[in-house]
């Protein structure tokens, strides 16, 4: 939904955004260091499954575009905004991979579009929300809501903004096609979160914004529920939408690209040789999995 292929950004853009996004991973990986223990790893690694088994469905919007979960608000809810932003580049990097789905140049304005800026303004905003509301559960349900439906609007306005600097899109077009086609799907992001949080909170609410690593058994429901719904995703794959997402239907009528992806991926549009989606499906969320796992392991070898 917010995944820009390649040949669409210029190269100061390409080169700003990697360099930014370089800068805030860093940032989130340090950050993390004291909330990610020796044990937290397979955690990671289950909530980065989910999120791209869960991008996979794409639900029909009905003016022949479809959307997807962005995930964004939820991953700041679960695991905090700096775990939030390794699980979303993570996803980012499985996807440009090995599907193309998002360009492999276009991976560092990705990666501050929706890991970034996306997870980033989600945790501010819960935060507040939860200051403001109050932690019961109605309380948490609508700050997450919120966080959801305004980091989804700040996402599409960044991505319009990087298509306007790269000279390929006029200024009011982008605005209205890409930034407000986001905050309209921003409110079906903030009711599938809304969803998801509240059943978090009525099953396990000791998981939302917890500061410090949960407890071992904690963990493994954790992976175990995650583990589930991935599955329940995988199987409602076959269901998903084939409709274009609203990125790609507005880069259809306002720009053409300059240039084409740097490689071929393996899996591209999620089909594989044997099996189709469905084997495409399950090496995704395998690799989105072990990418997590080995981003914590790495993170921790690097604790002072």
């Amino acid at each position: 939904m917010a995944h820009i292929p390649d040949g669409f950004l210029s190269m100061p853009v390409i080169a700003g955004t990697a360099t930014a996004s370089l800068a805030a991973l860093a940032t989130a990986a340090r950050r993390s260091r004291a909330a990610l223990g020796e044990r937290e790893g397979p955690v990671l690694g289950a909530v980065t499954a989910f999120v791209f088994a869960a991008q996979m469905l794409n639900f029909p919007l009905g003016i022949g575009a479809s959307a997807h979960l962005l995930g964004g608000a939820l991953v700041a809810v679960l695991l905090g905004p700096w775990a939030g932003m390794l699980v979303l580049f993570a996803v980012l990097l499985v996807q440009a991979l090995l599907f193309q789905d998002g360009g492999i140049a276009a991976l560092g304005a990705n990666t501050l579009n929706v890991a970034v800026l996306g997870v980033g303004s989600a945790g501010v905003t819960y935060r507040i929300g939860r200051a403001g509301l109050g932690e019961t559960r109605g309380a948490t349900v609508v700050a997450a809501g919120l966080a959801a439906w305004i980091s989804t609007a700040i996402v599409g306005l960044a991505v319009a903004a990087e298509l306007v600097l790269s000279g390929l899109v006029p200024l009011q077009p982008a605005l209205l096609l890409v930034g407000g086609g986001h905050v309209l799907i921003g409110i079906a992001e903030a009711v599938l979160t809304g969803l998801l949080v509240d059943f978090v909170f009525r099953t396990r609410p000791a998981l939302l914004a917890r500061r410090t690593p949960a407890a071992r058994g904690d963990r493994i429901r954790v992976v175990a529920l995650a583990g589930a719904v991935v599955a329940t995703v995988l199987v409602a794959v076959g269901f998903a939408s084939s409709q274009p997402d609203v990125l790609e239907t507005a880069l259809a009528r306002l720009a053409s690209p300059v240039g084409s992806g740097l490689t071929a991926a393996p899996l591209a549009e999620y089909q594989s040789p044997v099996g189709g989606l469905w084997v495409a499906g399950a090496v995704g969320v395998l690799a989105a999995f072990l990418v997590a796992w080995g981003l914590t392991i790495a993170v921790q070898r690097r604790r002072p």
